[in-house]
This record gives C-alpha cells, structure tokens and sequence, in this order.
C-alpha cells in the first residue's frame, strides 16, 4: 500500500514537472513568434501573457515586449517595459538578458540626450559583462561609455574608453573585428570633434580595412558616413560626397532612423556647400523626418545647426535665427555644467563601486586563499601525523615480526643443538659400548689366543721347531692386533684428540719402532693448541704408522723424520693447511711401476676420508717423502 502511493506520489510529481518544462518551452516559442512578427505581435503577446505561471515566464514576456517596442522606435514604451523587467531578471541571476536590457537602455538614454543616465546604464552593462567574463561585451561597453562621453563633449575621457576596448579585444585569444570596428569609430568621432581630422581619419580609414574580415557590412555603414564627415569638414566635399553616398545607399536598405538623418544633414550640408540649394533643402527635410522618427536629440541638435548655416548663407537671417536659437535650446537641453557635474559624479561613483567591488573580491580572494592555503596545511599535517601514525605501526609490527622471527630461529637453534647434543651423547654412550665390548671381549679373546699359543709352544718343546715359529708369528700378529685395538680404543674414548694427545701416542709408536730397529727416528711438532676430531686424529696417527712402518720394512732407511706444522700459501688449494710430513733416507721406489702394497692404498683412502690431500715423492736412492696436507679449520 505504501508503496503503490509513493509510486503516484512520483508519478505526479514527474508529470508536474514535464507539463512545466513543456508550458515554459510553450511561451518562449509564443514570444519569439511575437517579436518576430508585423501583424499580429499583439496576438501572440496575449496568447503568452495567458501562460505565465512564474517569475521567469514574466521576466521573458516584459524582455520580448521591451525589445519589441525598441523595433518599433517606441523608446518610451520600451523604457517601461525595461523598468519592470530588470528587477525580475536581478533576482532570477539571468546576467545576459540582463545585460541586453542595460545596453539597450543605454541607448534610449543617449538617443533622448540624458547622458548621464546613458552612463549609468552603460556602466552597468560593463560590470555585468565583467561578471560573465565575457571579453567581447566588455569591449563594446566601454565603446559604449567612449561614445556617451564624445556626445557630452568630454573627447578626452571618450578616446580614453575607446581605445581600452580596443586593446581588450585586440589582446584576446578571440578577436572580433566587429568590436574593434566599433573602438575605432568612437576614437575617430571623438578625433573629429576635438578638431583633430587628421588622428580622426587613420582610425576611420583602418576600419575600411577591418570591413574585409566581417560579415553583412551593411551594419558598418557608420564607417562610410564617418570618413564623409570628417571630409566635410576638411572641405572636401566631392571626396565626402562619394563616402557619405555609399553610406546613404547603405542605410536606405536597413531603413535606420537614426543613421539616415544623419547621412541626410551630410548630404545637405555638401550640396549647400557646392552652391545647390534646391537640392540642399531636400535633404534637410528628409533629415528633419529621420531624426524626428528616431527621437535622438543629438540628430535635431545637428541638423537645426546646419539649417541655421544654410539660412544664413542664402539670405534668409529670420530662418537662420530660429533654427540657431532651436539649437541652442538642444544643446543646453544636452549640456550644462549641472549635468556635467552629474556626469562627473557619476564616473567617480562607479570607479569608486569599481574599486570597492575589486578590492572586496581581493579580500575575498585573499580570503579563500588563506583558507586553502590552511585547509592544504591542515591536510599535509594530516598526512605526515598519518604517515607517522602509519610507520610507526609498520614498524611495531615489523619488529614484533623479526622479534617473533629472531625468537622461533633461536627456539629452532637450541632444538637444533639440543637434538645434536643429544645425538652426540647417543654416539657417545654407544662409542663407550663399543669400545668397552672391544676391550672386553675381542681384548680378552685375542690375550686367551696369546696365552694358549704360549701354552701350545712349550708343549711342543723343541720336537716342532718349524710349528714352534709359526705359531710364534701367529703370536706376533696377535699382540700387534691387540695393540692397534687398544689404539682404536683410545680414540673412540675421546671426543677430540689434541696435537698433545697424538704426540704421546706418536712417542709410544716411536719407542717401539725404535727398540724393534736401529733406525734413528726424530719427531718435530710446530704445531700449537691445534684439536682434531677422534676420526681426524686416528686417522692422521694411522697415516704416519702406516708411512713409518713401510720407511722400516722397505727402505733400509738409516734415518726418519717426523713433522707436524701449519703452512700458508696463498697461491695453494689450501691457503692455509696443516701439513705431516714422512720423510726418510732410504733407497727409495719407482712411483711408476704399479706393484705398491697395500700400504700406500691405504695411505690415499685415509687422506681422502679426511678431505685432504697426499703427495708421495721418491726416487732411487734418494729416499721417500710421504707429505699429508689438510686444510686448517683454525
């Protein structure tokens, strides 16, 4: 139910809003028809005024009816209509219009010859122009404001405007030719008024240039009837008849008031001036018609002087008396110096306004400035507490994390170490089952085969001599068995061996080898603090008996030299090693021929397990070198 009647409620409400948007197109088409039309204007201005509905339907219908009456020369119908359309359009904000209303207020004030409300309202189309932003309009307006100042003879100030909107629209990205057309015509009035021909015509005859960037130059006849009035007044009136004809013929087309009565007194004036009278006095009458018609002061003011010349001229002192003392009623009606004062003040006010407005939008601006420049502030403060805020928590988390990281490798490590240590204890006690198993059985077994091959040996006597020596080598062996044994044994029982430890048992094996032989046996060791593991260390004591006990077999050596040291060498595999060295005086071998023994295999297969390297080097009769290198772990 709800819903069904929000649905109406919008339905409705959409409907109202559509039949207002197409009665509003209704009545601008309805108005423009009634501008547009001869006949039946009025028709379609009822058939509008039935429609208004609001504030904006009755601001176009007075704007379309103002601008009506303006086309019918009815200035005083149109300054009605204007009144009552400004306001309307003020408060809807709609600038342009308003702006058309003021420019053509304007000109029915300059036409009835109140300047100074000429002024006013052409100030007033300027500042809206400067609040549309519109360089163009700004430009015409102060063409405009020249133009009131050359009527109420003030040339000075109406070049002064004149040029400024020259050089705005000749400074803009868009150029008018049009608007600098209309600069230029008010500096050249201005020019020739102030009895300047010569300044009045060089902008004059630049704007026959300009008419050749322009369309419908029909709307320029002004240029032609200018260049034929400064000529006139130069008197050089068959070169100013030729311009002022061309604006005539121009301005015959258009069917302008104001224009013909004032290229009519022209014409006039020149044919008077060549002595053609007849043809004179027509042309004032056609000129009294026009100027009448366009209710312009300044046009009656012109022509009641030019009659007042042409009565004078010909004779006819009473004419010319009236016509100059209507002139002089027109001119006062246009100029004094209350009015002028008015004028004055006027200028003032709005340049005072001007600057009042500009310095207010400065403070505004310098306001919104400041804002911004404190809101940026506000912000960038905002951004760096954030970004503070931001690291900070990156980096409680990013140590918290390395923390956690730094934590579990350290809880990982002492696992790791604890699973070694373990590990370890787990090699150890079973290293000590080993070796006691050795000790206890294999040992004990091996003493038993001793003791019984003794016991066997002196069954036997002296009956068995052959049996008696092999059982006496079998009982050789044995011991020597028993005493590698016990050589495992010790290096099982020991996590590490130190260079101290290997030297003892090295001086042991020395001993013996020396009371089994008369071979002079000397043992250096360079080597300081230096331990090896259990496996590093029998195998190092196994290399050297192994090296001592073929120099004792085999090499009928007189002299071996045991040497243990560390070496550097920074061009060697190993920079730094440590080095034992076999060396002995005997009879050397043949390294080519490949009958060794199972000594040197052995020998080569030990220094591999240690991840070293051996080097054996001998020639006959020049003894043996059996050199060991590992690489020093410091």
């Amino acid at each position: 139910m709800f819903f069904s009647r929000s649905l109406c409620i919008f339905l409705v409400a959409v409907f109202a809003i559509s039949q207002c948007y197409s009665q509003k197109g209704q009545i601008d088409k309805t108005l423009l028809k009634a501008y547009q039309s001869s006949d039946s204007s009025d028709y379609y201005f009822n058939s509008a005024k039935k429609m208004v509905r609001q504030k904006a339907d009755s601001a176009n219908y007075l704007y379309f009816k103002a601008f009506k009456k303006i086309a019918l020369s009815q200035n005083d119908s149109a300054a009605y209509y204007f009144d009552r359309a400004i306001p309307l359009l003020k408060n809807l904000d709609s600038l342009n219009r308003l702006r058309k209303c003021y420019n053509q207020y304007h000109h029915i004030k300059l036409a009835a010859g109140n300047y100074e409300s000429a002024l006013e309202y052409s100030q007033k189309a300027l500042s809206v122009a400067e609040q549309l932003k519109d360089t163009a309009y700004i430009s015409l307006h102060l063409s405009d404001i020249g133009n009131v100042y050359h009527d109420f003879e003030d040339y000075k100030k109406g070049v002064f405007y004149a040029k400024k909107a020259f050089d705005i629209m000749n400074s803009s990205s868009k150029k008018d030719y049009k608007y600098l057309i209309f600069a230029n015509n008010v500096i050249g009035i201005n020019f020739d008024d102030w009895k300047k021909p010569d300044s009045a015509l060089f902008y004059h005859y630049k704007n026959l240039k300009y008419l050749q960037e322009v369309e419908d130059t029909l709307r320029y006849s002004f240029v032609y009837n200018n260049i034929g009035n400064t000529l006139l007044k130069q008197k050089k009136y068959s070169e100013a008849k030729k311009y002022q004809a061309r604006a005539l013929a121009m301005d015959k087309i258009k069917n302008e008031s104001y224009f013909l009565a004032s290229d009519y007194t022209n014409m006039g004036t020149i044919a008077y001036n060549e002595n053609n009278n007849q043809l004179a006095k027509e042309y004032f009458a056609e000129a009294e018609v026009y100027a009448k018609k366009s209710g312009s002061i300044e046009k009656m003011r012109d022509l009641a002087l030019q009659r007042a010349w042409f009565y004078k001229k010909i004779g006819d002192y009473k004419k010319a008396y009236e016509f100059q003392e209507k002139f002089f009623v027109l001119r006062d009606s246009v100029f004094n110096e209350q009015r002028a004062g008015k004028v004055a003040e006027m200028e003032t006010r709005y340049e005072t306004e001007k600057k009042e407005k500009a310095l207010a939008e400065s403070r505004a601006d310098l306001a919104e400035s400041q804002l911004r420049v404190e809101q940026r502030n506000i912000f960038i403060y905002g951004l760096i507490a954030l970004a503070i805020i931001l690291g900070l928590l990156i980096y409680l988390i990013f140590f918290r994390h390395k923390l956690k990281t730094r934590q579990l490798q350290k809880e990982g490590e002492l696992k790791l170490a604890l699973s070694k240590i373990e590990t370890q204890n787990q090699l150890e006690e079973q290293r000590l089952r080993i070796s006691r198993d050795l000790h206890d059985n294999i040992g004990s077994q091996l003493t038993f085969i001793i003791s019984s091959l003794d016991t066997l040996k002196y069954r036997l006597g002296e009956t068995a001599r052959e049996t008696t020596a092999q059982l006496s080598s079998i009982s050789k062996f044995t011991a020597q068995t028993i005493y590698e044994l016990r050589d495992t044994i010790w290096a099982m029982n020991k996590s590490d061996i130190s260079v101290e430890d290997l030297q003892v048992r090295i001086s042991n094996f020395i001993e013996n080898a020396k009371n089994s032989s008369s071979v002079h046996i000397r043992f250096y060791d360079f080597l300081k603090d230096k331990h090896f593991s259990s496996v590093q260390g029998m195998n190092i004591y196994r290399i050297m008996q192994e090296a001592v006990n073929n120099a004792l077999k085999y090499s009928e050596a007189t002299e071996i030299t045991i040497t243990l040291s560390e070496t550097s060498n920074s061009l060697d595999e190993y920079p730094s090693s440590i080095m034992m060295e076999v060396k002995d005086n005997g009879k050397g071998f043949d390294l080519q021929k490949p009958e060794f023994g199972n000594g040197i295999a052995n020998i080569k297969k030990r220094a591999s397990d240690l991840g070293g390297k051996v080097e054996i080097i001998s020639n006959l009769n020049e003894g043996t070198v059996v050199r060991l290198k590992l690489k020093n772990s410091e």
